[in-house]
């Protein structure tokens, strides 16, 4: 039977008598490997009981000017003409715009012929019963004709400055539609937020506000919250509140809101200009509701053994 290994082999195994090893590794690199990730996952253990993350409420914001008066259109008409400019200052009383009155104004004429027709009449014979009984009727006719002349100017209600035309010659108005806006010099400027309703129980005045106003990225505006809506409302009820000017700019998902209100300046810097804030421009607002260590948002069920 053939031998397994060779003879010369076999005798240079038993002559130096020992077993060698396959190879030999160096047992430091694998110790200091282990001492790294033992480091590096302490110091993860530390940081993450330590370092504090925020937690945010968000929702859609838009911007208010305080004290802010819409002027409608009492009457359905159409307009004549606009006798103010944006920016103009008025004062309370002022006309702001006239409405087509042609056919008004002929009532009235007609009504003050005849009235100074029955004054003649009377004058010539002040014993005729029926020129008496006309001139009363035509007298309280001609004041009524003056009354409706005088409401196709639309006035000022309150002094102001002119925000907002909303109308043009020739354009024809119903009951209420919005024809411009006056707001008082130096009015200070507010944010009205709408956080999602689950969040009322976290918010309170005093709380920190993160504003990002649309069309500038990375450009972050800091308040704090001045006013808390006591009640949960819809979408609806919170597009009611912010009217028909501005409601339709906010993107509202179907659900409760809670309206919270803070102060800004009136002015922001953006790439080093200076820009004014004007009422119904919208961003976002982010409120600081919470504070929580990183430890416990890695591990939820860390929260019920802190506690």
């Amino acid at each position: 039977m053939k031998a397994l290994f060779r003879e010369n082999a076999t005798a240079g195994a038993s002559r130096w008598g020992a077993e060698g090893d396959v190879l030999a590794l160096d047992s430091r690199a694998a110790r200091w490997a282990y001492r790294i990730i033992f480091a590096a996952c302490a110091v993860g253990l530390a940081l993450a009981g330590v370092l504090r993350i925020h937690g945010y409420a968000t929702g859609p914001a838009v911007v208010r000017v305080d004290g802010r008066r819409a002027v409608t259109a009492t009457f359905p008409g159409t307009i004549e003409r606009v006798l103010v400019a944006p920016g103009q200052r008025v004062e309370e009383g002022a006309p702001l715009v006239t409405f087509y009155s042609a056919d008004e104004r002929a009532q009235y004429d007609r009504v003050s012929s005849e009235l100074d027709l029955q004054l003649v009449r009377l004058l010539r014979d002040p014993s005729d019963v029926g020129a008496k009984q006309s001139l009363t009727a035509l007298k309280a006719q001609k004041d009524l004709a003056a009354s409706i002349l005088k409401q196709r100017v639309l006035r000022a209600p309150v002094a102001g400055a002119v925000t907002d035309i909303r109308v043009r010659p020739g354009q024809r108005l119903a009951a209420g539609e919005p024809v411009l806006a006056l707001a008082p010099k130096d009015a200070p400027i507010s944010l009205v937020c709408a956080i999602p309703g689950e969040y009322r129980p976290m918010i309170a005045t005093g709380l920190p506000v993160r504003f990002s106003l649309d069309g500038y990225r990375y450009e972050y505006h800091d308040m704090v919250v001045e006013d808390v809506g006591t009640e949960v409302v819809g979408a609806a009820e919170v597009r009611r509140y912010l009217g028909p000017e501005t409601a339709d700019a906010l993107h509202l998902a179907e659900g409760s809101y809670v309206l919270v209100r803070g102060r800004i300046p009136s002015s922001f810097l953006s790439e080093g200009k200076t820009y004014g804030y004007f009422d119904g421009l919208t961003g976002t607002a982010d409120i600081r509701v919470r504070k929580e260590s990183l430890a416990v948002i890695l591990i939820p069920a860390l929260k019920a053994v802190i506690e």
